[in-house]
């Protein structure tokens, strides 16, 4: 297979930024990052797309950008939903078994069940992620291949999407000329780059924190449990500091760039820095402590929703491995040190991992949603060519992410 047959594109469209992820697969079927491309965007808020043509552009120049950096064009990705377009849900179902043996087709089937669970008519299914089997009475199976029964179960965690979401999104890049070989929930990418499995087997909540949302997944046994969003995220800090100091947005998320701290004891209490006023040009100081103040109370409120979250779905016992806390708003001082003190477990920040190439670009929570969908194609490229090997000559139409995303998370 040539070199450029075994590029894969990770395209991360956000509520601040679009940034595209190019990987080459290596002969040791490595993921090797050879090119990047990160642009601002102002078509998308909270997660949704509200100007397709901004969107599109920012989508454009982007890919251009990661264009001139891997010296190839790119004319097909992996793009992501996420925010308030996502959700998951824990569903059970069974079905009775016609040969009374459990076959790798009755697991699919039981499987594909599962998938029509979605929360309303208005959402198509993304994901089906297994978290345990049932046969007859016998609960808790990991594997019910080549057993006897009679009644087949699943339950499984169902990630689905809003059908406009993913239709604007379809819409956005055939406008950008860009095939879609693949979409799959960003939360879910994120995990895939900064997550070990370690972590996943002892339990482990990451938080994804965006422009517009933070992102919530939590795992335990080394299975995905739940996925949701929280409508806060980055912005609403610059928000708070724009009302807060009395400032021009511009300027506040200027301000939190530059001297943000999500702590209010890693500032001095004498400390001042000079800001533009709302309505002017005129240059007001301001104590920094007054602008820690602010962050930390915003961001306090994030992790502490975040927290409820968990509690509700009785997962928060589970965390036995912590919290990771990824995406662009995660970086500010302060942040993981808040983290610990509300959720009272251990919290590292979450930076892609299992890649080479370009790593000295990506090795940051900003690129781990890129990093995550380019990680899949990877995964996808590798599970394709199995399929070939195996049955040459043979075409196969593969489901989205039916199979291998499930070994993954399983």
């Amino acid at each position: 297979m040539g070199k450029h047959n075994r590029q894969v594109v990770g395209l991360d469209i956000g509520s601040t930024k679009v940034s595209a992820v190019v990987g080459e697969v290596t002969s040791e079927d490595d993921l090797e990052i050879i090119g990047i491309g990160s642009r601002p965007s102002k078509g998308t808020r909270k997660g949704v797309i509200v100007d397709a043509k901004s969107t599109m552009n920012a989508v454009l120049k982007a890919i251009e950008d990661a264009e001139m950096m891997a010296g190839t064009r790119i004319d097909a990705v992996y793009v992501g939903v996420g925010g308030g377009q996502v959700e998951g849900l824990t569903t059970e179902v069974s079905m009775e078994l016609a040969t009374k043996e459990v076959t790798q087709r009755e697991l699919q089937q039981v499987i594909e069940l599962a998938r029509s669970q979605t929360p309303t008519d208005q959402y198509e299914t993304l994901h089906v992620v297994p978290i345990d089997y049932r046969l007859d009475a016998e609960v808790g199976l990991s594997n019910p291949i080549g057993r006897i029964g009679t009644k087949l179960g699943v339950c499984a965690q169902v990630i689905a999407a809003s059908v406009p979401a993913i239709e604007t999104l379809m819409k956005v890049l055939d406008q950008a000329k860009l095939t879609v070989q693949d979409i799959m929930a960003q939360p879910l990418a994120s995990a895939r780059a900064v997550l070990t499995t370690e972590e996943r087997d002892m339990g482990v909540a990451l938080l994804d924190i965006g422009g517009g949302t933070t992102d919530l997944v939590v795992y335990g046994a080394g299975t995905l449990r739940h996925v949701s969003s929280l409508i806060v995220g980055g912005n609403h800090i610059t928000h708070d500091l724009a009302v807060g100091l009395r400032t021009p947005v511009t300027e506040a998320e200027r301000v939190k760039k530059l001297y943000g701290r999500a702590l209010q004891s890693l500032i001095s209490a004498d400390d001042t820095i000079e800001a533009q006023g709302l309505g002017s040009n005129e240059i007001l100081p301001i104590p920094r402590k007054l602008i820690g103040e602010i962050i930390e109370c915003r961001v306090e409120e994030i992790f502490a929703l975040a927290l409820d979250r968990i509690q509700q779905q009785d997962l928060y016992s589970g965390l036995s491995a912590g919290v990771v806390i990824t995406g662009g708003a995660s970086v500010m001082p302060g942040m993981t040190e808040i983290a610990e003190a509300v959720f009272e477990r251990p919290v590292r920040l979450g930076l892609p991992v299992q890649i080479s190439g370009l790593t000295d670009l990506v090795n940051t929570p900003m690129y781990a949603t890129g990093v995550g969908l380019a990680l899949f194609g990877r995964d996808w490229l590798l599970e394709r060519e199995a399929y070939h090997a195996h049955y040459p000559g043979v075409s196969a139409t593969f489901r989205r992410f039916t199979t291998w995303v499930q070994n993954f998370f399983a």
